[in-house]
């Protein structure tokens, strides 16, 4: 079977592709949408692509293409190393240069990353790999080397034309993450913004990408999670009041945010696009002493911010999960990090609690002041202490974790029970003002 070979030049700028769409999942992975275009002539031809990143799955390559059929498909990852290079010259003389020696001229009889063995007129020589110069052979025959993976296909056209098409693959060494800046004005109203941190740590270059990006872990055969960036730049919107930067649809049982605009997403690069913001929002700030059974310490109280997801609330969307990086304004007006945390996936219409730090002038004090323990039943009394040395009013909970079948009594304020093993209690404190609580936990057994 006769066969024209087209190579298109764009496609042996290694390092590079232009125009591709990448969908890109928190799993690490993306899906890469690659435009291509050949001009084919009648009968069969034999078309190439290389510009593959590192991490490309092999399995996953197919070529959508009109105007051709395709007969064959095939993913060449014979790449260029040096001992497979030597290895093809075992039986052929070669030249061993070590570092304080002289040149030696032999036969190749093995080579290995730790050694290289000729033979000559002076017998069988074995030489050190790394105690040599370098190795050389005047074997001018071998084919050229290949030193990236790349696809080839068997086509066959009617009559000579251009085709035009889509190459669909998967790769590893993508990945995203959504980060989100709380900027806290007072105890109730903030300012939210939503960046994606969207990292290309494979070896290529993709120029003029259209980028998508997933809410959501698919399910997978295996694989691993990639390292992160090694640069970082930031791609922010003209008008930063409102949210141009990213349309969000549903794609199945997951969202798809789709960037308006096209990027240069190069490679061992991050780059940062606002997905929503600056938000006007609100939140409600709880001061969290959280201990169980008989722990007796003394510590500042955890400061826990909720916020409602609702459009009442400044929100009402959906919130991919990440990390919230936290501010507060001092009363010189500058801008000063308090702390971060991580927060899931928040769907619209439900909340989401954040712990920012512990607070320096709220502090609780936790005390057992009686513990009986019988052979079937076990009490004890419990003191709580909280000291709010703030300037104003703050709200206080109080969580107790009990294990086992208790009861509460002698509460000197009114508890809720959260779940099986936790009862809360909740109250206001004014500033400067210090309350003590407290309740008896008994619990019995058989």
């Amino acid at each position: 079977m006769k066969y024209t070979f087209i190579f298109l030049l764009t496609s042996l700028l290694v390092g590079q592709s232009e125009d591709a769409t990448l969908t890109i999942y928190k799993d690490g992975t993306a899906l890469i949408k690659q435009p291509v275009g050949w001009e084919i002539p009648s009968g069969n031809s034999y078309v190439t692509w290389s510009s593959l990143p590192n991490g490309i799955h092999r399995d996953t390559p197919f070529l959508n293409l009109e105007g051709a059929t395709i007969i064959s498909q095939r993913f060449n990852d014979n790449i260029f190393t040096g001992i497979d290079y030597f290895q093809k010259l075992r039986g052929e003389k070669i030249k061993v240069k070590p570092k304080d020696g002289k040149a030696v001229k032999g036969i190749l009889l093995e080579i290995s990353s730790g050694s290289v063995t000729i033979s000559n007129s002076g017998g069988i020589i074995s030489f050190n790999r790394n105690e040599l110069e370098y190795l050389g052979s005047e074997n001018k025959d071998l084919a050229t080397p290949t030193f990236n993976p790349f696809l080839s296909w068997d086509l066959n056209s009617d009559s000579d034309k251009i085709i035009k098409g889509e190459l669909v693959y998967k790769s590893n060494n993508f990945s995203w993450a959504t980060v989100y800046r709380l900027k806290m004005l007072n105890e109730e109203k903030g300012e939210l913004i939503a960046e994606a941190v969207i990292s290309n740590n494979s070896n290529i270059d993709f120029d003029g990408s259209k980028l998508q990006l997933v809410e959501g872990n698919l399910n997978k055969v295996g694989g691993k999670r990639p390292r992160t960036e090694r640069m970082n730049r930031v791609a922010m919107a003209v008008d930063s009041n409102t949210m141009p930067m990213m349309g969000k649809d549903e794609l199945g049982d997951y969202y798809i945010y789709t960037l308006n605009d096209t990027h240069d997403l190069e490679a061992k690069e991050n780059i940062t696009i606002r997905m929503y913001g600056p938000l006007d929002i609100g939140y409600s700030k709880t001061y969290v002493f959280e201990n169980s059974e008989r722990r007796q310490k003394e510590e500042p109280l955890e400061v826990r911010v909720k916020i409602e997801n609702t459009e009442t609330n400044g929100l009402g969307i959906s919130l991919p999960g990440g990390k919230v990086e936290m501010y507060s304004f001092t009363q010189s007006g500058g801008l000063e990090y308090i702390g971060a945390d991580n927060m899931g996936q928040v769907p619209k219409g439900q909340s989401t609690t954040l712990t920012s730090g512990r607070a320096f002038d709220v502090i609780g004090k936790r005390r057992v002041l009686n513990y009986d323990r019988q052979r079937k039943s076990e009490e004890a009394v419990i003191e709580i202490q909280v000291t709010n040395a703030r300037t104003e009013s703050v709200n206080i909970q109080l969580v107790e974790h009990i294990n086992g079948d208790w009861i509460i009594k002698h509460e000197s304020i009114n508890y809720q029970k959260k779940d099986a093993s936790t009862i809360q209690f909740p109250f206001s404190l004014g500033s400067g003002e210090t309350k003590t609580v407290t309740y008896t936990y008994r619990k019995e057994w058989k």
